[in-house]
């Protein structure tokens, strides 16, 4: 009879340096750690198995479940995310893919590696390393509790979203405070609570009379991909000129998405309340909620125009499927381009598309979308080279200083309304749960957008000072003030304030959508989930 080796005679082998990886990686938070999952896969690799082809098998189905493990442990999304964008992933060039693949493999996380490899060829020599990763690994299941005493926790509250809070545009308003309870079925009931609300709102463009005074201004928002606060000061750009030029800020305005595609939607919804993602494809939805129909019904044309072909992911199609079918106010295909995009398609510049839509003639007052991916994630700058991060910064600064210039010339225009509104941000900075440009779940710092207003012309404002707006806000708040402007004859000689405007905008709770991902705001903590009914607070660095 064979004798059966001791189990404490069991080496693990090379799978020591994959444990000890996993436990230094957890130990610095940056996984997470599933007892039962590893120490499961720990009993496969160390189960005595004498036959050679058999263990060539265990070792290679051993090898895909550390991979699988590995991912569940890490604080990435879920990895079926990854297969439902495939088709648009698939769209990206090779050059594109190289540098998300530097980008997920860090410097730090190689070195590491090399460091435990070499400790593990001289150690092992005189040590046996897989009783210390044992020992490791039971040491890191048992509950953070039992190592620090119990914190009690606190209520969170939010606050309520109200209609009359706004006063002057510079204090936090003063609504009640609600308690909510932020267990996955408390969270659950929130959100349903929420879009039941929201898709009982409408703006006050609505009550308009299409019989009133025609408008005598144009309306041009500015629709930026990849521009937040957080962005802004990761680039060192937040104190940017352009910034002081507007006679709005909102500080806290939620974009509520981080994809462009349903960022465009929701800047052509804006006629009502936030909707669920799901609801922005509803096309039943889409003549009741249009604020560019809200805008021509009272006397606007609607106007699109952009710096790139608009063929991605449907962009074109969202925003015909929306205002109606429209040809491009300029006309970029006479332009040599500045950039090319992730995909391979060329960008050109802003400030010469810019230029070339100042100087059409409008016969009637005019709503245009101008949309740029001039800072998208992997543009390459014809002539020049560097790294995503360097790109993004330079092309960051080329466009705030375009978008400054071309207000400069703005000044000389007797009736403009112009709207900084960016689509969503670029997640530069990344975190623990999602590498640089990641943008699958919709994080406030993704999602915190710079939105700023600013009149040209002959505008009649009474002490005309710089008014931020430092209260949780979204779209709905942009339609009504819309209303306000055309409603109050600014451009008609009838002078009035800054604070007027803004009297009474509607708050909204910071809450934000992608296909398959749902992230809120429950008293300054993030809470995320996959299913809209189990929930994880978003922790995204190491604390």
């Amino acid at each position: 009879m064979h004798s059966i080796r001791p189990i404490a005679s069991i080496s693990l082998g090379w799978w020591t340096l994959y444990f000890a990886l996993k436990l230094a990686l957890y130990a610095n938070d940056t996984l997470s750690f599933s007892p039962l999952y590893n120490f499961s896969l720990l009993c496969f690799i160390a189960l005595p198995i004498r036959s050679r082809w058999v263990n060539i098998t265990r070792q290679s189905i051993a090898i895909i479940l550390a991979l699988l493990l590995l991912h569940h442990d890490s604080y990435l999304p879920p990895i079926e995310r990854l297969f439902s964008q495939w088709d648009l992933v698939s769209q990206f060039d090779g050059v594109y893919l190289l540098a998300l693949a530097k980008d997920f493999i860090s410097i730090d996380f190689l070195l590491l590696g090399f460091v435990l490899f070499v400790g593990y060829l001289y150690l092992n020599q005189i040590l046996r390393l897989s009783t210390f990763v044992i020992l490791g690994m039971a040491i890191a299941s048992v509950p953070s509790s039992f190592w620090q005493m119990s914190i009690t926790a606190t209520p969170a509250t939010v606050i309520s979203e109200g209609q009359g809070g706004m006063t002057s545009g510079q204090e936090t308003p003063s609504v009640a405070q609600e308690a909510i309870d932020t267990s996955s079925e408390g969270l659950t009931t929130y959100i349903n609570q929420f879009f039941s609300q929201q898709a009982n709102k409408t703006s006050m463009l609505g009550s308009i009379n299409e019989s009133a005074k025609q408008p005598n201004f144009d309306i041009l928002f500015l629709s930026v991909c990849s521009l937040a606060w957080d962005d802004l000061e990761y680039s060192g750009n937040i104190d940017h000129p352009i910034f002081k030029e507007f006679d709005i800020l909102f500080k806290q305005f939620n974009s509520a998405t981080s994809y462009s595609g349903p960022a465009v939607l929701r800047i052509l919804r804006a006629h009502c309340g936030q909707q669920s993602h799901a609801d922005l494809f509803n096309n039943n939805l889409t003549q009741q909620c249009s604020l560019f129909d809200q805008l021509a019904r009272i006397g606007f044309d609607k106007e699109v125009f952009m710096n790139h072909d608009g063929k991605f992911d449907g962009f074109n199609k969202h925003i015909a499927n929306n205002i109606g079918n429209f040809s491009p106010a300029v006309d970029i295909e006479a332009l040599s381009p500045s950039q090319y995009a992730f995909d391979g398609t060329k960008i050109y510049s802003d400030g010469e598309i810019l230029s070339q839509w100042e100087s059409l003639a409008h016969d009637k007052p005019t709503v245009s979308l101008y949309n740029t991916i001039s800072i998208h994630d992997g543009n390459r700058v014809v002539g020049k080279s560097g790294s995503r991060l360097v790109t993004y910064k330079r092309q960051q600064r080329i466009l705030l200083d375009d978008l400054y210039a071309f207000f400069q010339n703005l000044k000389e225009s007797k009736r403009n309304v112009v709207v900084l509104l960016p689509e969503h941000g670029a997640a530069v900075r990344g975190d623990r749960m999602q590498i640089s440009g990641m943008r699958e779940i919709p994080t406030k710092a993704i999602t915190s957008v710079p939105v700023g207003i600013k009149f040209f012309g002959d505008v009649s404002i009474d002490n005309r000072t710089q008014l931020e707006i430092d209260t949780p806000v979204s779209f709905l708040a942009l339609s009504d003030l819309l209303s306000n402007i055309i409603t109050s004859d600014i451009y008609q000689g009838k002078s009035t304030s800054l604070a007027s405007l803004t009297q009474g905008l509607p708050t909204t709770p910071v809450i934000s959508q992608n296909s398959g991902t749902t992230m809120l705001e429950v008293d300054e903590k993030q809470f995320y989930s996959f299913d809209d009914k189990s929930w994880t607070e978003y922790r995204p660095r190491n604390n």
